[in-house]
Order: structure tokens, then C-alpha cells, then sequence
């Protein structure tokens, strides 16, 4: 599997180019004398030099940067103005707009990868509306509701797949849902579903799930189910000899199966085949709070895909990246709040671990990933932190309000701090990185 850890440090080299791509072109643009374009930190590994500016790749793989003129406060022109091509002696309106273009860029190439990944691949949907798991005692059960009714209309208004449904339900009074449902003997009949209450305060909602059958879409490479000769389209029929019916009965089965053989049986074209397969220990989210151990033998559900045009993949695409960086926000805002387990964090290990996997998935899992990561390098950067862009941002805020910029010796006083502080992150996260894996 090594090759899949070139992949990620493939993802990783992009993403900090992009990012420092952004730096330079916007200071090339603004007339700032570029010194260096280096691709990691400390001692320089290989350079070349074209014009006036050397790229080069240090040793240190972990983030990059570019070198501007008058930018470095230990090499300061003493009682001189800055000269007109240097960083200084550009406007605080330039220079911020320089500082911010590194994390912009960052945002931009998320949905540039998220609109060419839908119109490659579509967009995955759940397909027909037919009801899922339905939990004895549920509200679900109460109103007669059974696995497999094909959902026609909600409050008189005819739904052709699940998304529909959700929508439809989010129309009407949070309270109740007139529903008709077809059975699996072709009859029609209404059905009123209570509406159920948000735990966290919000409007009541549909407490369905859709329903999904047992068969595989994509499959882990390397994974158990692989090494087992599953393969996509592949339909379970039993694990243990417990029969499955869906996909979730299926994953709920494994989840609590880690370390532990269990024989699968499937059917593949009409042929009943079966192996014994030991799913991995891995970690699973429990909501915001933590994650727990489960086991996992690495195989997808299969969706419904719509192809998309290249006009509506670019707002499809858009919608996406905007989503999750509200959903990063969230969490990060979780996370000072106390609201976030710091289980859920990774360090550069476990992200290189992730990036591995994203490449074993296939493609669009990989340039997904990609584009998440460019997401939260997105936000990550804006931080007001000593040596993030944030940091320089606010720099760059306090000699608007100052009238006067730092001395050379508080800003190199700002970078130490800066540098200190995230040396010591990273040793931590590695190290935390490092005990999570054993």
C-alpha cells in the first residue's frame, strides 16, 4: 500500500502549491519583488532560480511559503522607507489583500475540484422513496408504516424520489405528514405520521430513513472485503448466518464484529458465494461528543447517480463548497466551545493516513478529500494566529488603527510566539497521532 501514501503526499504538495500560489500571483500582480517560492520549510533540498525569484523544496514537508522583499523584520532597511517593490511599501489595503490571497485560492480550487468531480461522476442520490429500518415502537411503526413502502406524495403532493420527500416535508407544518404509501402488493394507503421533536431545539422533523439494500458499491483496495473477492454489485444475503435486508442491518452487524471472523454470504449474477472475512477495528463519530471502535471490512452502499451538465455541476459545485465550510466552521466553533471531543482532531499523520484511503476509494473520493482539506486550510489560515495569514491580517488591522506598524523586534517577538506555539502543536498531534494508531 505504499503507493497510496505517495498519493497522499501528491495531495498534500498540491494543496500547499495552491495555496502559495495564490501569495505569489497576487504579489506579482501588486509589483512585489518575489525573493523565494519554497515547498516546505528549513534547509533547501533542491532550488532553482528564474528571474528574480528561486523556487526551491525544503525540508520540512510540512506547509510552505513565499519570500517577498521587506518582509522578513530581521532583514529591515533600518531608517529607509520601504522601496516601492518591496511588501511594505505597498498600502495596508495590498498588502492585506496579498496576505488573504493564499487561503482564497485554497477556497477556489475546493470548488473547482468539487464542480469537476460532479461533472465526471454525477451526483449520488438516494434514488426511489421507499421507507427504511422501521424501529419497533417508533413513530414510524405506530402510524403502520412498513420496510419497503414506496412513499407517492406527502400532503397531497406526488414525490418521485427521496430528496422530494425531504423537501416536501420541510414545506409543510412540522407537526404531522399526510402521506400515501404504496405496499408491495400494488394498494395505496394514507397514512399519518406524527411529526417527531428536535433534540437540539430546532423545528420538528420527518423521522424516516431511506431505504437502502444490501449491495455493495464501491469496495476499499486492500480492504477486507477486497482481499474476500467482494466486488461492486455484489448483494449480501447473510453474515453469520443472520439474513440482511438492508444496507444499515448490514453495517449495524459489522460495526460490532471488530477483530472477529464472520462468514459473509452474497450473490453475484445469480451465483451464491461466500468467505470468511475479519473486519479491522477502526474509529466511527459518536455525534460531536467522541468516537467509538467498530469494526469495518471497507465496502460502500451503492447510490443512484444523476449526470450532470458542466452549468449545473459549477452551482452544484458551489453549493457543496460553501456547505462545508459552514460544517468546518461548526466544528471548529464546537471545538472552542468545549462542545467537540479533541478525539475527533488529527495531526499531519492521521490526515496522510486519510489522504492513503481517499486514494484506495477510487478517484472521487480522492479529489473530494482533496477539496475538504482545501477547505479547512481555507479557514485554518484565517486564524488570528501568530504566523497564519489571520495572524498578519490582524498585524495588519492594528497599524491601520495605530496609524505606525509594529518595531522589527515586536514582530519578530509576534513570529517566535507563533512559531513556538505550533512547533509545540505538531509534536503534540504527532504524538497523539502516533498512540491513536497502535
Amino acid at each position: 500500500m505504499f503507493v497510496f501514501y505517495i498519493y497522499a503526499g501528491v495531495l498534500l504538495g498540491i494543496l500547499i502549491i495552491v495555496h502559495e500560489v495564490g501569495h505569489f500571483i497576487a504579489a506579482r500582480a501588486a509589483g512585489v519583488t518575489v525573493e523565494r517560492f519554497s515547498i516546505g520549510f528549513g534547509p533547501r533540498i533542491a532550488k532553482f532560480t528564474r528571474g528574480e525569484t528561486e523556487y526551491a523544496i525544503s525540508l520540512i514537508p510540512l506547509g510552505g511559503y513565499v519570500k517577498m522583499a521587506g518582509m522578513d523584520p530581521s532583514e529591515g532597511e533600518g531608517d529607509a522607507a520601504p522601496g516601492p517593490r518591496t511588501f511594505l511599501g505597498k498600502r495596508i489595503g495590498v498588502r492585506a489583500l496579498i496576505v488573504s490571497a493564499g487561503p482564497v485560492t485554497n477556497f477556489v480550487w475546493a470548488f473547482i475540484v468539487y464542480t469537476g468531480v460532479l461533472w465526471a461522476s454525477g451526483l449520488p442520490t438516494l434514488g426511489e422513496p421507499l421507507v427504511g429500518e422501521v424501529a419497533p415502537g417508533s413513530v414510524a411503526d405506530s402510524a403502520g408504516l412498513r420496510l419497503g413502502d414506496r412513499i407517492v406524495s406527502v400532503d397531497g403532493v406526488e414525490v418521485a424520489n427521496w430528496a422530494e420527500v425531504v423537501e416536501q416535508a420541510g414545506e409543510g407544518e412540522a407537526d404531522r405528514y399526510d402521506l400515501v404509501v404504496r405496499r408491495h402488493d400494488g394498494t395505496e394507503v394514507p397514512v399519518v405520521l406524527e411529526a417527531v421533536p428536535d433534540s437540539a431545539g430546532g423545528a420538528p422533523r420527518l423521522d424516516l430513513t431511506a431505504f437502502v439494500p444490501p449491495v455493495v458499491g464501491d469496495v476499499l483496495r486492500g480492504g477486507p472485503a477486497d482481499l474476500a473477492g467482494i466486488r461492486s454489485g455484489d448483494r449480501v444475503l447473510s453474515v453469520d448466518g443472520i439474513s440482511v435486508e438492508t444496507w444499515n442491518g448490514l453495517g449495524d452487524i459489522i460495526r460490532m464484529r471488530a477483530d472477529t471472523e464472520v462468514e459473509i454470504v452474497w450473490q453475484r449474477d445469480g451465483e451464491t458465494m461466500r468467505a470468511v472475512v475479519t473486519p479491522v477495528e477502526s474509529e466511527e463519530p459518536v455525534g460531536t461528543t467522541g468516537v467509538q471502535r467498530v469494526g469495518q471490512i471497507g465496502v460502500m452502499r451503492t447510490w443512484d447517480v444523476r449526470d450532470l451538465g458542466l452549468g449545473e455541476s459549477i452551482v452544484t459545485g458551489f453549493r457543496i463548497t460553501v456547505s462545508n465550510v459552514v460544517l468546518i466552521a461548526q466544528f471548529f466553533w464546537g471545538l472552542v466551545r468545549g462542545q467537540i471531543a479533541t478525539e475527533m482532531l488529527g495531526g499531519p499523520i492521521r490526515v496522510v493516513q486519510l489522504a492513503s484511503e481517499s486514494a484506495r476509494w477510487g478517484a472521487s473520493y480522492f479529489f473530494s478529500f482533496m477539496a475538504f482539506l482545501s477547505l479547512n486550510l481555507f479557514l485554518i489560515n484565517l486564524f488570528p494566529l501568530p504566523i497564519l495569514d489571520g495572524g498578519h491580517l490582524v498585524l495588519l488591522g492594528l497599524e491601520k488603527v495605530r496609524g505606525r506598524r509594529l518595531t522589527d523586534r515586536q514582530l519578530m517577538v509576534w513570529q517566535q510566539i507563533g512559531l513556538i506555539f505550533f512547533v509545540g502543536l505538531m509534536i503534540v498531534m504527532i504524538v497523539v497521532d502516533t498512540l491513536r494508531a497502535r
